[in-house]
């Protein structure tokens, strides 16, 4: 099919991503660069306040980001975000702009939590820290003023794969504590680096290439040959049964299509209630663009996480 003609026109508005691991550091920064200048500049959500909290995370400062509406009373629901850029780039002022719109048009709590990144920081400090995060919500509730019975937790690309690696393990060790995940194109699997055989297709923004570093530069030298945990990896997972419900969304020309649609079945499978959104023609990271099949997806995503929160409140 290839990419949607109305998203053509708009694809030059990313960066290109000429990603190694020599030229990380300058990529990192130049990204962090363009996303807090992108922030800054962000018009239209006077009424939403943003700040900063710091816990104290095994020793070391995490940060969290925070939206929600001015003067909202609580009880309200709680979000946790968790950004992408594949384990290894960004920060949570990438999703600035549809923050600040969920926290407006959901009246909820976002947190986005400033995870470690890999190589420096492999599996499991990432997933280690969105626990934190969803501690800290969990021990705050009360001066955050969120229902902790409504909480979501949801993330675009490594972001996803780290939310459903959350949910898999507060299954296990905080049962109960996350209602509901929304899971954005997710990064869900570590053996997708590379082009099954005689095939040959190029992906947008994120490739086979890229995937491969990402991935490598998260298990870092522990799991070289197999063995690969499904908290690193939620894709391994044997058992499904017992998460919570999901929305999930991917486009067809993504590299994690395939990957994502048999997450979704074998959630389905499991008995998971499941809203998988398909998005004919988009490539990863298409919601960052300014087209009306965008803005259609953004409300779709929007939408499944009010009913959660209605259903929850």
């Amino acid at each position: 099919m290839g990419i949607a003609p109305e998203l053509l026109p708009f694809l030059d508005q990313f960066p290109a991503l000429d990603l190694t691991r020599e030229n990380l550091a300058r990529s990192r920064a130049e990204l962090n660069k363009m996303s807090r200048q992108a922030a800054a500049e962000l018009e239209g959500f006077d009424r939403i306040d943003v700040s900063d909290e710091f816990m104290a995370d095994g020793g070391e400062s995490l940060r969290l980001r925070l939206y929600a509406r001015s003067g909202d009373a609580g009880p309200r629901p709680g979000l946790l975000w968790i950004h992408g850029g594949g384990y290894i780039l960004g920060s949570p002022e990438m999703d600035e702009l549809h923050l600040c719109r969920m926290a407006d048009e959901l009246g909820c709590l976002v947190v986005a939590v400033d995870y470690r990144l890999a190589p420096e920081h492999p599996w499991p400090a990432a997933l280690d820290d969105c626990d934190a995060a969803l501690g800290w919500m969990l021990g705050n509730a009360g001066g955050l003023r969120i229902d902790t019975l409504s909480l979501a937790v949801g993330g675009a690309s490594a972001g996803g794969g780290l939310a459903a690696a959350l949910a898999l393990r507060a299954r296990e060790q905080r049962p109960g504590a996350i209602g509901y995940q929304c899971l954005i194109y997710p990064m869900l699997d570590h053996r997708n680096v590379a082009p099954a055989a005689g095939q040959a297709k190029e992906y947008f923004l994120w490739d086979h290439e890229k995937n491969r570093l990402a991935w490598d530069c998260y298990l870092g030298s522990k799991y070289p040959s197999g063995g690969v945990p499904p908290f690193a990896s939620p894709a391994r997972a044997v058992q499904l049964k017992g998460l919570p419900p999901a929305y999930l969304c991917i486009g067809e020309e993504d590299l994690f299509y395939e990957e994502s649609l048999e997450y979704a079945r074998r959630l389905r499978d499991s008995g998971v209630a499941m809203d998988l959104e398909v998005v004919p023609g988009a490539p990863h990271c298409f919601d960052k663009l300014p087209a009306p099949m965008s803005e259609r997806s953004l409300k779709r995503r929007f939408a499944a996480l009010a009913q959660h929160f209605a259903q929850r409140s």
